[in-house]
């Protein structure tokens, strides 16, 4: 399935992706790959919404409209919360990359004035090839 060639992780990139030299086949390959897997994600959202549809309708009456306006706002609160969440995330990850960008500068400084490859100086830092 195409869905074998990505990493567990729908934002990790693909393996081949790192290499500039990919086929315009092997770029449609990955396209169709990346399509299908954003195919597989719309389906397990809207099934997720369906699933909280049916929770929020198997927890509240219908005959009592306060339990389901307070289920209503039980549901708007933990999606606010989730939201929150991973906007935090995000900007972790943000500053995280900021830091990684401005860390693989400094040693690319100091390995053009040392006269040798960055490779050279990841490893004097203890820093290895997936890092």
């Amino acid at each position: 399935m195409a869905e074998d060639n990505l990493s567990s992780s729908p934002t990790a990139p693909l393996k081949s992706t790192m290499s500039s030299k990919t086929s315009s086949s092997g770029r449609d390959i990955q396209l169709d790959a990346l399509r299908a897997r954003q195919a597989a994600l719309e389906a397990t959202v809207a099934e997720l919404l369906s699933q909280r549809t049916s929770l929020v309708n198997t927890f509240s009456t219908t005959s009592d409209t306060q339990d389901l306006e307070d289920t209503e706002i039980r549901a708007k609160l933990a999606v606010d919360a989730v939201n929150l969440k991973i906007k935090s995330q995000i900007k972790q990850l943000q500053q995280y990359n900021d830091i990684k960008d401005i860390g693989t500068q400094l040693m690319g400084i100091i390995a053009e004035k040392r006269g040798c490859r960055i490779g050279e100086v990841q490893e004097e830092f203890g820093i290895k090839p997936d890092d």
